[in-house]
């Protein structure tokens, strides 16, 4: 065996067993040919491309099982879900500390950057209904400024509120992580849809009357109510979830509980970061199921062999 095949050979490696079987041999072959057609090697690009493909295919990240198609259908739903929380922050948590006279004007979980950071993700949106194609892209854009955000935000000794960034980070990743389609979804009216209720759930999931004429910044008093709040919220997605599965909406009931998980892990890893504000039992119980959901989806998107009838079948047609 020359170098060139037996190098291809090594990249299959990343793919599963069931795959190398079924496909190898064309995979080595489409490589050949490309190299053929170009120089007398297979390029780097192509190599790097034939790999990711198969950490995908391994993953089940791909648009032919159950977990790629959920976060093709979670991608922009996920970005617009993001926009709209930031949206929330900017009213419910940013203006009353502009408007309190007990406090200087600074701004967001930064202090300082954090209604730039959610107008990024309000302009991806923007750009992402024009452009679905580039969900990937704009995700990448939206999820590095606010990353690097944070980063700037500790160089400057400020106090970033780590869970919010995590919440508008992992919101991103559907689209980062979604499959390559032939036509990408537009999807405006459910996408808004999602965003508008994300919007109302943390309004009235956060809303408190405490010291109504002092200071009631979501910064303030909003993330405690939410983490009291959390277990209704936490059994109204695990219910959709349920219903959409139980009803064969499993690609939609996938993507529900996608969108959910921010939300569902930050309400138990939020309070265990604070002293005197103790973990819901309830929230935990949420957890469990959430993984539990996580893992069906994740099991039934495991590369599988076609059984050889449907191969020959599918060969059959294919000649006439």
């Amino acid at each position: 065996m020359t170098p060139q095949p037996a190098r291809s050979r090594k990249l299959l490696r990343f793919y599963p067993k069931a795959y190398r079987e079924e496909r190898g041999e064309e995979i080595v072959a489409t490589l050949q040919e490309a190299a053929e057609a170009r120089v007398p090697r297979v390029s780097l690009s192509d190599q790097i491309s034939v790999a990711l493909y198969g950490v995908r295919v391994r993953l089940g990240l791909t648009s032919e099982t159950m977990f790629g198609k959920a976060l093709d259908v979670a991608a922009i739903p996920g970005l617009v879900m993001g926009a709209f929380f930031g949206l929330y922050l900017l009213i419910s948590g940013d203006l009353p500390v502009v408007s309190s006279r007990f406090f200087y004007p600074h701004f967001g979980p930064f202090l300082t950057v954090g209604p730039l950071l959610y107008l990024v993700w309000i302009l991806g949106v923007l750009v992402v209904f024009e452009w679905p194609q580039y969900r990937r892209r704009i995700a990448g854009v939206c999820m590095s400024l606010t990353i690097a955000g944070d980063v700037l935000a500790k160089l400057a000794h400020r106090n970033p509120n780590i869970w919010e960034i995590a919440i508008l980070v992992s919101l991103g990743l559907p689209s980062l992580l979604a499959p390559d389609v032939y036509v990408t979804r537009r999807a405006v009216i459910p996408s808004v849809s999602v965003g508008l209720a994300t919007f109302a759930t943390l309004f009235f999931a956060t809303n408190s009357p405490v010291n109504p004429g002092f200071f009631n910044s979501f910064y303030w008093s909003g993330t405690y109510e939410i983490a009291r709040r959390q277990p209704y919220v936490d059994v109204l997605l695990l219910a959709l979830f349920a219903v959409l599965w139980l009803t064969k909406r499993r690609e939609v009931a996938s993507a529900a509980l996608i969108l959910s998980s921010p939300w569902i892990i930050v309400g138990v890893a939020y309070p265990m970061s604070l002293q005197h504000l103790r973990v819901n039992t309830l929230n935990v119980i949420a957890l469990v199921a959430w993984a539990v959901g996580m893992a069906l989806i994740v099991t039934t998107s495991r590369y599988r062999p076609r059984p050889p009838a449907s191969v020959e079948l599918s060969t059959l047609s294919s000649g006439s």
